[in-house]
């Protein structure tokens, strides 16, 4: 095990033997920066939710796009970067042995166009979507596959008829629910598998026509986990008046009053051996990583499925192997080393935004499927191998090698990205870090016009606008109107996501010795138990 001090927040952190190994086995450095710190910037490489308008540098129309007007890239609308009308390898460049290899880089990022927003070829009717795949008849969905009539929502996988939603799988008509699985009908509810007909659950598996209720397992009718008939619990629910937003702010506070009363278990997740993190489902030796399931052998990861032998490693996966230092890639993809936004990829190493399964690549931006590229310049297989092993030499000797892209390269200001929702920063603090900041985040105020279905944030003041789909939806599931725009209801939802941090803690159940890590720090309310004194409690 040995130590280190983090080169960005000069914090000490440790590297475990494990960790050492993984190093030597893919052939690169150690880490200078600490995990978080490493997360951090990845995730200044992921604009989710940020969008302008923009014009395509190619057929002009406006678009949507990830890229402000500012940006010096050049922005092409999706329907035309897919197509065959341009080619990447015309923006290619030779190596210049004289100077750093990321100051390259960027020339070619800012000459190779990029696309507006990154989506795959076939996605119908769901233009205003971002970071997603397969999706039809969507709008404002980000970080999602497989998707059907859903608005407003982020990291949703298989979900139908759904709005306001984050972190669920194979969910349908749902509203204002997180962290869910097989789920039904359910509104303002989390951490819960195969419910339905049901408001305000926490934590149950199995449950049904229940209000308030939390770590209950396969029960019906419930009210604050006492049992009652269904005449019983329909007269309970029928004083609740749940079509208005008159008393939502009451039941908010009476039911988190309730919830931090029932035990919960230290992480959430089941099917787990050998792991440390949150949300974690169907791993083996799996550390220190977030929202990561069915993955093995896999470390400082997050918001990744079906992946294997992958170090800080930050969103998508699907069948990926040996992904290490990188961010958007996947999809069957294999060795991709200190890349951003790579699909189906194999062996790459500092690519950027390519998104048809590139081979062999170094340094490369906006390819589709090319082999053997450096700088967007194509090469033999032998021309290649030599002058990969020379850059690895040149760029170890410039300090580059082994590090993720430097701020400089981030495509974004910092307060457009992720970044800030897991590490909030002034503009002093970003600029002093290397980052750039957007002083003109996308909205308009004071122009709300209740005919046309705009209306005033009430808690940013920005103006939002309720489309046909999501009114439809409300009107079916008689939800109220919402009163604050997309932004603060993601905002809202966000604050019950783990934050990328482990703190060691005791079982809180009296008698219990057992220690674990866990992300729920010791100042929150919730009692937290170790996993044998939770099973007693629940089974």
């Amino acid at each position: 095990m040995l130590q280190a001090t983090c080169t960005h927040c000069h914090q000490t952190f440790v590297i475990p033997d494990r960790d050492q190994e993984y190093y030597q086995r893919l052939a690169v450095p150690t880490p200078t920066k600490c995990p978080p710190c490493r997360f951090q910037l990845r995730l200044t490489f992921r604009n989710e939710r940020t969008l302008y308008q923009r014009q395509c540098a190619l057929c002009k129309k406006i678009t949507l796009s990830v890229y402000s007007p500012d940006k010096p890239y050049i922005v092409y609308c999706r329907e035309c970067w897919w197509s065959d009308r341009w080619n990447p390898l015309e923006y290619g460049q030779d190596i210049d042995w004289s100077r750093p290899f990321f100051d390259q880089l960027l020339e070619v990022k800012k000459r190779t166009p990029r696309i507006a927003l990154m989506n795959d070829a076939t996605a119908e009717n769901s233009d205003f979507c971002n970071h997603c795949y397969r999706l039809k008849n969507c709008y404002m969905v980000f970080d999602a596959n497989d998707n059907e009539n859903t608005l407003y929502s982020s990291g949703t996988y298989y979900v139908k008829d759904s709005v306001d939603c984050a972190y669920n799988d194979s969910c349908e008509l749902c509203y204002e629910t997180l962290y869910s699985e097989d789920c039904y009908n359910l509104k303002y509810s989390r951490d819960s598998v195969n419910c339905r007909d049901s408001y305000w659950l926490i934590d149950c598996i199995g449950v049904s026509n229940s209000f308030m209720c939390v770590g209950l397992r396969n029960q019906s009718y419930c009210y604050k986990n006492k049992q009652y008939t269904e005449a019983e619990y329909n007269q309970i629910l029928a004083k609740y008046q749940l079509t208005t937003r008159d008393h939502f702010a009451q039941y908010q506070q009476e039911f988190l009053e309730f919830s931090v009363t029932i035990p919960r278990k230290f992480y959430h997740g089941v099917r787990n051996e050998d792991i440390s993190g949150d949300y974690l489902m169907n791993n083996k030796s799996v550390y220190h990583s977030f929202q990561t399931r069915a993955s093995e052998n896999c470390s400082y990861s997050y918001g990744i499925f079906k992946t294997k032998d992958s170090y800080d490693y930050t969103v998508w996966g699907e069948d990926a192997e040996r992904m290490y230092e990188a961010h958007a890639c996947g999809g069957q993809a294999s060795d991709i080393r200190f890349c951003s936004v790579v699909w189906h990829g194999q062996d790459n190493d500092y690519c950027d935004q390519c998104l048809n399964g590139p081979k062999h690549c170094f340094g490369s931006v906006s390819l589709k499927n090319e082999q053997y590229c450096i700088l967007n310049k194509q090469y033999t297989e032998q021309e290649y191998n030599g002058l990969r092993q020379r850059l690895v030499e040149h760029m170890t000797k410039t300090g580059e090698w082994g590090q993720f892209f430097s701020p400089a390269l981030a495509p974004y200001a910092y307060n457009e990205t992720m970044a800030m929702e897991f590490f909030p920063l002034t503009k002093e603090q970003a600029l002093a870090g290397g980052w750039t900041w957007q002083d003109n985040l996308p909205g308009t105020y004071g122009k709300a016009d209740s005919t046309k279905h705009i209306f005033d944030c009430t808690q940013c003041k920005k103006n939002f606008k309720l489309v046909a789909a999501e009114l439809d939806f409300y009107e079916r599931q008689h939800i109220p109107w919402p009163t604050q725009c997309p932004d603060c209801r993601h905002i809202a939802r966000m604050r019950y996501r783990a934050p990328y941090q482990l703190w060691e803690r005791q079982c809180m159940r009296s008698g219990c010795d057992n220690r674990f890590q866990t992300a729920y720090s010791p100042e929150r309310k919730e009692i937290v138990y170790c996993e044998d004194c939770y099973k007693k409690m629940v089974y």
